[in-house]
């Protein structure tokens, strides 16, 4: 049973909901305020949230499984309640966020690609923080339809962020607009069937309705039950996920929405991923054992038809697409593993792959900004235009490939030690060349961008010159991965109680059958 300690035993404040409304009041600051400070302004907000997060960082307790700084109000009994807490789950997912927000922030004061003229910077700096509202509610709620709710909302910021502010115009942003809800629409219907239904089964068992973590793990289902919710729920999330085949709207949007504002949110940030391991494992270990091989299937098609598309893109913002639906697989291998190590390492891969993801986004929107295109052909050069950017594109790469000393190094041997243990030689030799296939794209689009001779026609600059904040953004992308990458001990530490505790869950439910 995972107990709950109370905010008050652990923090002066209630850090949680502090950590929310701070962004909503940094949002409404932004729409009242019509100067040039704004952007100022957001910085500040920003680095608040970012010092909170690290405050909760140094406050939390490892080596246990128990939700932490929880705060639990009564909304609408028996079913809405106010329920926030964090765990080694989702602990680094909540000081992710609140680094990519202060990041986002630096980039939209300098790219002015991302911002044009008669769309005020100010609505521009509110969404993103609504956006930061949002997913910090996301990755804090125990209660089921509280998560549910917040994902729903999710659509509003991202959906005005990729109409307003996308690259392309007419058609085609409009079709990028339409399919990304539509996806996201759909399987948010499905969840809410799921959810619905695991509360209905917990009113069957206790006579009370209740969507609160805490309670569903308390009474448990039968393996009856699981399969059907476990199919809602998982295919609810999958588009979220970028699980393939459920993944069409990524390069969709990639192409026609902002360069990098949008991706770094739905894509740097992996909810889909984090609902896998705090909503489905725990809850459905039945139905997940009987479904893993087919979920695994569906990763290795995805890692390798990522890769495969990758590589036969001229489009570096597609590239990059079909390079998150290659490593998307390679996350769900680890979290199916079902085993401390795989698990460990899927959750560092992420994390990971979130600042990596990001800092390819933010140098490809810098560039953007100057050369006007994406277009592989027509770049070439782009390393003696600004070494900085070159080196931080290479760096964020080859994190992205499990190179010594970045994240990504340590995460992939986990992973591949997990699956060695769950499925022997076979899925291990996979997510190998699964990593191979990373490096094979990502090497060859740095060196096509970055290291090729210069065409006539190629559009960029001799130098392009760097403001202090990109300069800012550019030196923190490089320094939280090497730093990550050389010392993940005190992730992993910080991670293992809970991860420990769900591989150990479902041990215990597969004996018990």
């Amino acid at each position: 049973m995972i107990a709950e300690i109370s905010w008050s035993a652990q923090a002066g404040f209630p850090i949680l909901s502090t950590m929310i409304v701070l962004p909503l009041l940094a949002m409404t600051i932004a729409l009242i305020v019509k100067s040039n400070s704004t952007v100022l302004l957001g910085i500040i907000a920003a680095a608040l949230e970012l010092g909170l997060a690290i405050y909760l960082l140094t406050h939390f307790e490892t080596g246990t499984a128990n939700l932490q700084f929880v705060e639990r109000v009564s909304l609408l009994p028996p079913f809405l309640f106010y329920h926030l807490g964090v765990d080694g789950i989702s602990i680094l997912f909540v000081a992710l966020t609140a680094l990519l927000t202060l990041l986002l922030i630096l980039y939209c004061k300098t790219v002015s690609t991302e911002i044009v003229d008669e769309r005020p910077i100010g609505f521009y700096v509110a969404s993103i923080f609504a956006f930061q509202a949002v997913l910090m509610g996301l990755f804090m709620s125990i209660n089921l339809l509280g998560f549910w709710l917040l994902l729903a909302l999710e659509l509003v910021p991202a959906g005005i962020i990729l109409h307003r502010w996308g690259t392309t115009q007419g058609p085609e942003k409009n079709w990028a607009l339409s399919r990304y809800l539509q996806d996201m629409v759909g399987g948010i219907g499905l969840l809410l069937i799921a959810i619905l239904l695991l509360g209905w089964y917990h009113a069957e068992a206790t006579g009370s309705w209740s969507f609160a973590l805490t309670d569903l793990l308390a009474s448990p289902l039968s393996p009856k039950a699981q399969a059907p919710i476990f199919v809602l729920f998982l295919f609810g999330i999958a588009p979220r996920l970028g699980l393939f085949p459920f993944h069409a709207w990524i390069p969709i949007v990639a192409q026609h929405g902002p360069v990098a504002t949008l991706g770094v949110f739905l894509v740097g940030l992996k909810v889909g991923l984090y609902a896998l391991l705090r909503f489905i494992l725990p809850l459905m270990p039945d139905a997940v054992e009987e479904w893993k091989s087919f979920i695994v299937t569906l990763a290795i098609i995805g890692t390798f038809y990522g890769a495969v598309m990758a590589l036969l893109q001229v489009n570096l913002r597609r590239l990059l697409a079909f390079a998150v639906v290659s490593h998307t697989g390679l996350l769900i291998i680890g979290v199916f593993c079902l085993n401390r190590v795989g698990l460990e390492g899927s959750l560092l891969l992420t994390i990971n792959f979130g600042v990596a993801a990001s800092g390819l986004l933010f140098v490809m929107g810098i560039f953007y900004r100057s050369t006007r295109t994406t277009l592989l052909p027509r770049l070439g050069g782009l390393f003696d235009a600004t070494p900085l950017l070159g080196f931080t594109f290479l760096i964020a790469a080859l994190s992205t490939m499990a190179m010594p000393g970045t994240p990504g190094f340590d995460a992939a041997h986990l992973i591949l030690e997990g699956a060695i243990a769950t499925y022997h030689w076979s899925i291990a030799v996979a997510v190998a060349s699964g990593t191979v296939a990373a490096a094979a794209f990502l090497l060859w689009a740095f060196q096509r961008a970055f290291l090729a001779q210069r065409r006539e026609r190629a559009l960029q600059p001799k130098k392009i010159k760097l403001d202090v904040p990109e300069i800012l953004l550019a030196a923190t992308v490089c320094s939280v991965l090497a730093g990550i990458g050389f010392y993940t001990g005190p992730w992993l530490e910080m991670v293992d109680g809970s991860l420990t505790a769900l591989s150990q869950r479902f041990e215990t439910a597969l004996v018990m059958n």
